[in-house]
């Protein structure tokens, strides 16, 4: 592992910004995967329809990835306040869901695209937005 004791300050804090989110993009991987399987779950053996099976999915990947970044993506930020971190976690990520679930209806019904491409495309979108402000609020330094 790089040590980054020795690099200039702008350089240690852009290695430490891109260690983290190579974290969050494992993490991430991780809820897609919860997403994708409890979206199609929903939808294919429940016989849920897209619409209301995938703000069902992406809850369960909320509580999934805010555990993982907890003790692993932002460990280092952590500590006691976990109720508070999880208080902006939600609101943020709800945001998250809404613009995955947007994407994923738009390009459904409007597109015909596959339903679990579509949820690629939206949670990508929400990825961004999610990691964006849970690393500028929930785990500020």
């Amino acid at each position: 592992m790089i040590s980054v004791e020795n690099m200039p300050e702008p350089l240690a804090r852009l290695w430490e910004f891109a260690h983290r989110f190579q974290k969050f993009l494992v993490v991430g991987a991780i809820g897609f995967a919860t997403n994708q399987g409890f979206l199609w779950l929903f939808h294919e053996q429940f016989g849920l329809a897209v619409r209301s099976a995938s703000p069902i999915a992406i809850l369960i990947s909320m509580a999934v990835t805010y555990y993982l970044n907890e003790i692993w993506t932002w460990h280092d930020r952590g500590g006691p306040n976990w109720l508070r971190r999880a208080q902006s976690y939600v609101p943020i990520n709800l945001g998250g869901l809404a613009i995955n679930w947007t994407v994923l209806n738009l390009l459904h019904d409007r597109w015909d695209v596959h339903y679990l491409w579509a949820n690629v495309a939206g949670a990508a979108l929400a990825a961004i937005w999610n990691f964006g402000l849970n690393n500028a609020i929930t785990w500020r330094k």
